[in-house]
């Protein structure tokens, strides 16, 4: 695969601009402290190519045991395309997941999508996605202490 940005090039890219937004670095891992949350944006390198690498931004939720989550309490991948669009992307992401009141929103959409297709289904091949969408796939992803924490403090 061809990658539109050379991870070296983006992560000297990352180093300066992150650092100028008040980032701290720790290897390929960036993160700031915005008080309820901590942003990260994060560029792993594939365990199947030298060459491949892939762009993780995540929101922590900060009142939440960090340990089990390395990525964020909330995260996703952002496709590898130009530094500025990387960079964008992330700013939304972390724009998105740190709206108390749009996250809560989201995840009783989830939930109430959840009901309607259940683990047991969706393994099945039973869910159709197109007739009914996810909300949001983050929620996929996040651990239950923090879907009950959002469910009784946002």
């Amino acid at each position: 695969m061809k990658l539109l940005v050379d991870e070296n090039k983006l992560i000297e890219y990352a180093k300066i601009f992150f650092k100028q937004n008040g980032f701290k670095r720790k290897n390929k891992r960036w993160t700031k402290d915005i008080g309820e949350f901590t942003l990260v944006f994060y560029i792993q390198g594939s365990s199947y190519s030298k060459d491949d690498y892939y762009i993780r931004p995540g929101v922590f939720i900060n009142a939440i045991d960090k340990t089990n989550s390395y990525y964020g309490h909330f995260h996703t991948q952002i496709e590898i395309s130009n530094t500025e669009s990387i960079i964008q992307e992330f700013f939304d992401f972390c724009e998105t997941w740190t709206d108390k009141q749009r996250i809560k929103k989201m995840l009783h959409e989830f939930i109430k999508w959840d009901k309607r297709n259940p683990l047991e289904k969706r393994r099945l091949g039973q869910a159709d996605y197109e007739k009914d969408p996810v909300p949001s796939k983050v929620f996929f992803g996040v651990p239950q202490i923090a879907i009950d924490y959002i469910l009784i403090n946002f």
